[in-house]
């Protein structure tokens, strides 16, 4: 009873993530770790779980070391805040890869797991078509708008790119369920539909990435099935190959001319010569150069990726707050020891997964006759999914975003428990890592629950203070802020924002050396730097305060922290002239403001840049001139 009561915890909370948990920002994840959280303790309270099959300690063991040596270098990261959010989506996925190996062993609740997937697959087709009839920027939850490219569907997700990754994986799902399953006509044809639909979808998305992904995952489907067919059913291989080969180019040639015009379009826009991920990779190569062994830490590639921005960035680029390359972001946050535990991770699930294809067509199949195993479809269709997102994750940052996140977490869980059972040689057993798999349950289940506690109920109150900057109640914003900095002072943003907030309400007679509300908004962005001493525009707010105090010397060493952390952009540059034009030292100031015309990243069209500036300066020195009179 405890553990179906885990279990139905566990559902829900996989479909509430997948709902909400589309994005890389934690608010909408909140729901959905506090569900998982929930899951993996009540699971722990039943300390011997029911496990129909011997899971991997291989595989156990590597995922502890994974997760431990990650989570460790996230404790120890010097922005705890971007930490937290890495930390977060690990602990979910944690838990979500324990609850797969052990509690959801049994075929029926595997295949819940496909059925789940493929719900959250027809909710994420019916927002696509809300997308694809012109509403591009609609969002499920009021008040929030989807920052979407017009013309690629999203579902759920804030990104087209990530909405084609979980496609990706619930496709091979359906697949293997489909070649390998058992089931009548009428569930092989409705899991047929599905992958045409799905793979439809991912076309639609006109991500380049994933259709790379499914290219690969089409690949490893193909190589394996064909291979199972040889070692089982060999009379069948060649009339197989035939046609899946038909199958293939049929497929393909529908893919292609779905968005032919528009993938054609992308593709001159965005050839690799000036895609900007170029420049991005090498931003994230040259922060690993910096602490290989042991990367920057969690999620700092936000800082390195301004700091050692790449002349191949266009100006107008934004910044680039992923590497779109998981490997690359995993090289510069965590170093060669996170890549050396990605690649233990990834081969003790991959070989284990290859060695239950062995053992079912050398033994199983042997002893019994039959092939079709629903074990068998999911364990084709997970290495088939995983070779997918791997393939895919070269180009995007998915393992980022919750919902992505864990369904690869599902996947691995597949693959580290595929279903062995009387086998010709015991399984290899670790000891002592069945009781860590155990604990880390229980305390990564915890952790979750504290960290929505302590840190989700400051989102929350953090968001609403956003909705009522967009509505223009700045008295309910600031309301807001206050709220969000009492439930989690660790949140450098709400400081910031805070302080943003009252500098937009100041009044002339709020700035002079004495104002209590000018005090107060230094005092909350030098907490907010204190917390995260690496956002350049924190120490820029905090120049232009010590500006109103009257307190130069401050403000000139603000902005030169800055000008380290983003040596190549015009705002730090910007802000060196705005401070020189308010002291009057117009020959600095004409200086720093044509130095900030050649920076390699230039402000937005609709914000302050160094060209207006230099002209009002052109203007006040004219001013000033024509009212002095003329020289006796």
């Amino acid at each position: 009873m405890v553990q179906t009561a885990a279990l139905v915890l566990f559902f829900l909370a996989l479909l509430v993530s997948g709902v909400l948990g589309t994005e890389t920002r934690l608010l909408f994840f909140w729901p959905g770790a506090v569900l998982l959280g929930a899951a993996g303790l009540v699971a722990t309270l039943r300390w011997r779980l029911r496990v129909f099959f011997p899971p991997s300690d291989a595989c156990l063991a590597a995922t502890l070391l994974f997760a431990g040596g990650l989570l460790t270098r996230a404790a120890l990261s010097p922005v705890p805040s971007l930490a937290l959010e890495d930390g977060v989506i690990l602990l979910g996925c944690l838990v979500t890869y324990i609850l797969t190996v052990t509690a959801a062993s049994h075929p029926r609740w595997r295949i819940a797991c496909v059925v789940l997937l493929l719900l959250l697959v027809v909710g994420n087709l019916g927002m696509g078509s809300v997308h694809l009839s012109g509403n591009w920027g609609f969002h499920l939850l009021p008040n929030f708008l989807r920052p979407a490219e017009p013309g690629r569907i999203g579902g759920f997700f804030a990104n087209a790119n990530h909405l084609a990754a979980f496609l990706s994986a619930a496709l091979f799902l359906s697949a293997g369920w489909l070649c390998f399953g058992r089931g009548g006509a009428v569930l092989k044809l409705w899991l047929a539909f599905s992958c045409v639909a799905m793979a439809v979808g991912m076309s639609l998305t006109v991500s380049r990435g994933a259709l790379i992904g499914l290219g690969a995952g089409i690949l490893v489907f193909a190589v394996l099935s064909l291979w199972l067919v040889w070692q089982t059913q060999r009379h069948l291989f060649w009339s197989l190959l035939g046609g899946g080969l038909m199958m293939s180019l049929l497929g393909g040639v529908v893919l292609w001319k779905v968005n032919e015009e528009y993938l054609r379009g992308r593709t001159e826009r965005l050839t690799m010569t000036n895609d900007i991920r170029l420049g991005i990779w090498e931003s994230a190569l040259a922060q690993h150069r910096e602490q290989p062994w042991l990367g920057a830490g969690a999620r700092m590639f936000h800082e390195g990726g301004t700091r050692l921005r790449s002349p191949r960035l266009p100006t107008w680029a934004a910044e680039p707050l992923f590497a779109h390359n998981e490997y690359l972001q995993l090289l510069a946050d965590y170093g060669w020891a996170g890549g050396l535990c990605l690649l233990l991770l990834l081969t003790t699930h991959v070989g284990n997964g290859l060695g239950y294809l062995r053992w079912f067509a050398r033994e199983r199949f042997i002893n019994t006759g039959r092939v079709l195993s629903m074990n068998l479809a999911l364990c084709v269709g997970a290495l088939s999914g995983l070779a997918a997102t791997l393939a895919h994750a070269a180009f995007e940052f998915h393992f980022h975003v919750p919902a992505t996140a864990l369904t690869g977490a599902l996947l691995l869980g597949l693959l580290a428990n595929p279903g062995f059972e009387q086998r010709q040689r015991p399984t290899m057993r670790l000891p002592g890592v069945r009781l860590l798999t155990k604990l880390a349950l229980g305390a990564a289940s915890l952790a979750l629950l504290a960290a929505a506690w302590l840190h989700g109920r400051g989102d929350y109150q953090l968001a609403l203070a956003s909705l009522a900057q967009a509505r223009k109640d700045e008295p309910a914003r600031l309301q807001h802020l206050d709220a969000a900095a009492g439930l989690d002072p660790a949140n450098p943003e709400v400081f910031y924002q805070r302080a943003l907030s009252r500098l937009d309400r100041l009044t002339e007679k709020d700035r002079s050396p004495d104002s209590p509300v000018l005090k107060q908004v230094v005092v909350d962005l030098q907490t907010a730097l204190r917390l995260n001493p690496h956002a350049y525009l924190y120490h820029l707010s905090l120049a232009d305060a010590y500006d109103a105090l009257s307190r130069p010397d401050e403000a000139l060493k603000s902005i030169q922290e800055a000008l380290k952390l983003a040596p190549h952009h015009e705002e730090p540059r910007l802000a060196l002239g705005i401070h020189w034009h308010r002291l009057g030292q117009w020959q600095k100031a004409e200086e720093a403001y044509l130095w900030a015309g050649q920076a390699r990243a230039l402000n937005p069209k609709d914000k302050t840049n160094w060209l207006d500036s230099y002209r009002l300066m052109l203007r006040h020195v004219a001013l000033m001139r024509s009212t002095a009179g003329p020289r006796p």
